[in-house]
């Protein structure tokens, strides 16, 4: 609002108090609808936020539905695969003539991020209410735990494929030595793949329960200890 001088010449004190009275009022108008405009652009932004991140987690729950069940093959698969090597470290002749049938294999999921990280750049977050906010961070956080998680596969593979090269492992049955190799590497490769099973499933809790728009998971475990 540009504020200009009187056309006419004031003429006292009540003349100057009334222009005064009018700039001023003029003045609080044009605050007044400035500050509208901006509420309306942050509700705007915080609603196009809600909503491009709502339709991103629906998606990533269903990812994650897969990603639970991949998991828990994943484990009974290297758990098979323990049991076998653990009796060839106590009796290397049980196995078969060629050597035993180690199988090892895990899938990798890919989930969206770019909402949340629009949301950030944005600071659509910061229109919304504290608690909003926080939930949905601490649902972003999960599925990126749960992906750093999965990342660890990729080593464990190339950790194995190292003691295979190494051990010139896969030529006639497995020694005794070559067995307790294999098992300190499917031994960490577990140990991780229990962590990922842990961070899917909470992943995967975390977005059902804002789909469904309940309270989401405090807390999870896992037990470590050396059974099956």
């Amino acid at each position: 609002m540009d504020v200009h001088a009187p056309h006419e010449p004031i003429h006292g004190v009540k003349d100057f108090l009334l222009h005064l009275l009018t700039i001023t009022v003029g003045l609080l108008i044009a605050v007044g609808i400035e500050g509208c405009v901006e509420r309306h652009r942050e509700h705007k932004l915080a609603n196009e936020a809600r909503a491009t991140m709502r339709e991103e987690i629906e998606d990533n729950s269903k990812v994650m539905e897969g990603a639970v069940a991949d998991v828990q093959k994943e484990k009974s698969l290297m758990q098979k695969n323990m049991d076998l090597l653990s009796r060839i470290q106590v009796n290397p002749k049980d196995q078969e003539s060629d050597g035993p049938s180690i199988n090892a294999s895990f899938s990798n999921k890919s989930l969206k991020g770019t909402a949340w990280k629009t949301a950030q750049t944005t600071g659509a977050l910061g229109y919304m209410p504290y608690a909003e906010a926080q939930r949905y961070a601490d649902i972003y956080q999960a599925q990126d735990a749960f992906l750093a998680a999965q990342d660890k596969n990729w080593e464990d593979q190339s950790q194995l494929l190292g003691v295979i090269g190494k051990t010139n492992l896969g030529h006639g049955p497995v020694t005794r030595e070559q067995a307790s190799l294999m098992m300190e590497r499917f031994g960490i490769w577990k140990g991780h793949l229990m962590y990922l099973d842990l961070m899917a499933k909470l992943t995967s809790l975390s977005d059902k329960a804002f789909l469904e728009g309940k309270e989401g998971p405090k807390s999870l475990h896992e037990d470590f200890g050396g059974g099956k």
